[in-house]
């Protein structure tokens, strides 16, 4: 798994609970134990149905315990998108949206007394490549009756001209989480991989939920067959660095895709950034993040590193509904760009009106099905790179052995003729799996920052042994460690006989 995050380490809630291991029904189930799902689950459960939750590793092990954890409207580039692809009112809705999830889960910290390092401050959005697409961000928001202000600002990257928000959100995401009031049964270390949609039962490995309704909200939709979100979304992995002892009084956003994200928490800062699609690329991102953190706030300690991945849509707008018009009671979430706090909320609530048959005003501009416009560009973009790594990854045969392999790195490499993914640890010994993810069967990428294999098609992604961590994949990558066992132990006896 990615190392643990400052809001891992200091979650001091966390309990444990069982794993599926028989047949059983309910109201409604949610797959996925994010913020997004456990939302979901709430509200459902608020409506006085019998709802079921299964994670398939522990809950908010993915991009909420890897979050930055800022609830706000403030969010980069998005607004100047949305005037430009669907006019003022879309931008306009977009923002009403966000401020209504942010409205929701402070009314929730309220209502419960959550004691969640709630942080009320400042938002500041600003390119270090110059100040035309910040005044593009101020220009579009005020159009969409949003208000801001333009104005210079002096931020830890630099003085820049700044588009500022004010009464921005910032939390201890898990202590939040941890802190609602569960009404619903949760079952961990239990993935969905198998989904009968006529008969509405999702399996497990070991058990199976049949539903009257059902939510996928694993980050990446798990059911191929329906929906074309392969096609859809494009998985996009960033990384951050906890400063223990650095001190901001504001939220601060550099507007290019990999631009920095700068926020205090309990203790120190966290800097984000170096943004990149899942599986490319080698940045050496965790030493680039120390380095930028010590200039900007001195010789600090650094006290977590961690990554965190999410889908990206081509309009900036999340999806959620229906999840394909011809399955009935079987919805979606996903795709929420980075920004999954404030949508998550809001993402929770459609759903519940949705499955009561409330009118939502928010329905139509989440819409999995909606009409997208100005996203051609991009969708022929990822179609174009995903065909490609599914190509040349089948097309791809290694030269090298395990013995280019620096200990405590992995890498694709020829082992008994075979292509395998081999990880071997500092002491020298071999972990060799099959290359290919077992979900479209792209080749997987090493990735020295978390220790994963990761897939560029989709965004699956397996710790260095193999297991899978994280969907669209359902399964591991099945393991030839033996083999690799065995060819070094005959390596060993021919080294040892020719010494004789």
């Amino acid at each position: 798994m990615d190392s643990i995050s400052i809001w891992q380490s200091t979650d001091d809630g966390v309990r444990s609970y069982p794993r599926l291991t028989e047949n059983i029904s309910a109201n409604a189930l949610v797959v996925g134990g994010g913020i997004a799902g456990y939302l979901t689950a709430y509200r459902l459960a608020e409506a006085g149905r019998k709802v079921v939750l299964i994670e398939g590793y522990r809950l908010f092990s993915g991009t909420t315990g890897h979050t930055t954890a800022k609830i706000t409207y403030h969010q980069g580039s998005v607004y100047p998108k949305l005037v430009k692809s669907y006019g003022v009112s879309v931008a306009k809705r977009y923002y009403e949206a966000q401020v209504s999830g942010m409205r929701d889960i402070l009314a929730l910290t309220q209502e419960h007394s959550i004691d969640c390092d709630w942080r009320v401050m400042n938002g500041y959005i600003y390119s270090s490549d110059g100040g035309e697409e910040t005044k593009r961000i101020y220009c579009a928001m005020s159009e969409a009756g949003i208000k801001t202000e333009l104005e210079h600002s002096s931020t830890p990257a630099g003085d820049f001209l700044t588009v500022r928000a004010e009464n921005q959100y910032a939390f201890h995401p898990l202590k939040f989480l941890r802190a609602l009031p569960v009404h619903f049964d949760i079952y961990e270390n239990t993935r969905a991989i198998k989904f009968d949609v006529k008969k509405k039962t999702v399996y497990t490995e070991e058990g199976s939920v049949h539903a009257d309704l059902i939510v996928i909200a694993t980050r990446y939709p798990t059911i191929d067959e329906y929906g074309s979100y392969f096609m859809r979304l494009r998985p996009s992995m960033s990384y951050t660095v906890a400063v223990s002892g650095a001190a901001c009084g504001a939220t601060y956003l550099d507007a290019r895709e990999e631009g920095l994200s700068v926020r205090p928490y309990d203790g120190g800062v966290t800097v984000g950034g170096y943004d990149r699609r899942t599986g490319t690329g080698d940045m050496h991102a965790f030493l680039g993040l120390r380095a930028v953190a010590a200039r900007m706030f001195g010789d600090k300690v650094v006290v977590a590193e961690w990554a965190a991945q999410d889908c990206m849509t081509f309009d900036g707008v999340p999806y959620v509904g229906c999840y394909s018009p011809e399955l009935r009671d079987i919805y979606v979430i996903t795709g929420f760009n980075k920004w999954g706090m404030a949508n998550s909320a809001t993402a929770a609530r459609l759903i519940a009106d949705l499955a009561d048959g409330r009118e939502n005003p928010f329905e139509e501009l989440y819409s999995p099905t909606r009409r997208r416009k100005g996203t051609a560009g991009g969708f022929i973009r990822n179609a174009v790179r995903s065909v490609a790594y599914l190509i040349t990854g089948n097309l791809h045969y290694p030269l090298s052995t395990s013995r280019s392999i620096a200990p405590g790195e992995g890498k694709v490499v020829r082992l008994h003729g075979k292509k395998r993914a081999v990880y071997k640890e500092p002491g020298g010994r071999l972990y060799a799996t099959e290359a290919m993810c077992p979900h479209l069967h792209a080749e997987v990428k090493w990735n020295s920052e978390t220790q994963t294999w990761d897939c560029p098609c989709h965004g699956s992604r397996f710790d260095k042994f193999g297991n899978v961590i994280s969907a669209p994949a359902h399964c591991n990558l099945r393991s030839h460690t033996r083999l690799a066992e065995e060819s070094a132990s005959k390596k060993k006896e021919k080294a040892k006989s020719k010494t004789e």
